[in-house]
């Protein structure tokens, strides 16, 4: 590859505050709950790629939009970068009992706020209330909390991948049709990454099974530490994984990609004390611009990671407009 590539921007914050844990310190230190509290307010994601998710609202205010410096991250188009906020206020009544008052406040979000269908600036929220956020919608309630820990972990395994805590290729296949729809309606770019380990049959065969999972477990968090927030990594099949990258054209793909070949190369198998280096191939393609979606995104990236693996493996080849998806078998 050459080494003047274009670095691939990382994001401004590593740590993903979206994620907002809810265990029970994350609880007492939100100063908002006692022991005494067995409910939090929650949002629940009613469509986009989070459907089904719930989130707690545990700060004392929380920022939702498409910026890197919000509190949770919605990546949809029609979404502002600073698009809402949430701020949580404890009331103390007469009888010195504490009751919990949620207010939005729209941020001067080009598309508005809806709370229940009507063009919010300031509301105080009630259970039930459905926000809409651009074309986003998600429902507000009150969560008890052992309801709140079940359903998230259902979740969790519904989507996850158990060995690499990646997603699984269900959820990141179901992740990638969403953004070639948004791509398709508002002309964004697209790029995907198709990497595999080279001769990983060997890895095992050498070292076992138990190694070969450390093996994938190192690698994914490679793969984790190098994603900007908007993007998402799966694994998709034994030592494969795809990678989805919204509004990253070819030469940020492919940075991406080298990157992340590089530190798999020159760190994973000296971490496992193995006596060979562990490398990767990677096939990337992108959404040419009069793309009409009568192809598909993902084989254009397995003709270019077949190319790269027939050249030499442990490097990063793109799709060529000229070339047909590979056949199955070839």
């Amino acid at each position: 590859m050459p080494s003047n590539t274009q670095k691939y921007p990382r994001s401004k914050r590593q740590a993903e505050r979206a994620a907002i844990l809810l265990d029970d310190s994350t609880i007492k230190s939100s100063g908002l709950f006692d022991t005494a509290s067995f409910c939090v307010p929650t949002l629940t994601f009613l469509s986009g790629d989070a459907l089904g998710k719930e989130l707690p609202l545990l700060q004392q205010q929380i920022t939702l939009g498409r910026g890197e410096d919000c509190d949770v991250l919605i990546m949809d188009p029609s979404v502002s970068r600073r698009h809402v906020q949430l701020c949580c206020r404890k009331l103390i009544a007469r009888d010195d009992r504490q009751d919990l008052k949620v207010v939005l406040r729209d941020l001067g979000s080009t598309n508005g706020t809806m709370v229940n269908y009507r063009k919010v600036r300031h509301a105080v929220l009630k259970a039930g209330d459905k926000i809409i956020l651009g074309r986003i919608i998600v429902k507000f309630e009150y969560k008890d909390l052992a309801d709140q820990k079940f359903f998230d972990e259902i979740y969790r395994l519904a989507t996850t991948d158990s060995l690499t805590g990646m997603m699984n290729r269900a959820a990141i296949m179901r992740v990638l049709q969403d953004e070639i729809v948004k791509r398709h309606r508002y002309r964004r770019k697209l790029s995907v990454v198709l990497m595999d380990l080279d001769d990983f049959k060997s890895l095992n065969d050498t070292y076992g099974h138990l190694t070969g999972d450390r093996a994938l477990q190192a690698v994914s968090s490679v793969v984790r530490s190098n994603l900007r927030r908007q993007d998402r990594g799966g694994r998709i099949g034994g030592e494969e994984f795809l990678l989805v990258l919204p509004e990253t054209g070819l030469k940020g793909a492919t940075a991406l990609a080298d990157r992340i070949r590089q530190e798999i190369h020159e760190s994973v198998g000296r971490q496992l004390g193995l006596e060979r280096d562990l490398t990767a191939s990677f096939g990337v393609a992108d959404c040419p611009l009069h793309w009409d979606g009568s192809d598909n995104l993902v084989d254009h990236a397995d003709s270019a990671l077949y190319r790269a693996k027939s050249l030499g493996k442990n490097r990063v080849e793109l799709w060529k407009r000229t070339e047909h998806p590979r056949q199955e078998g070839t």
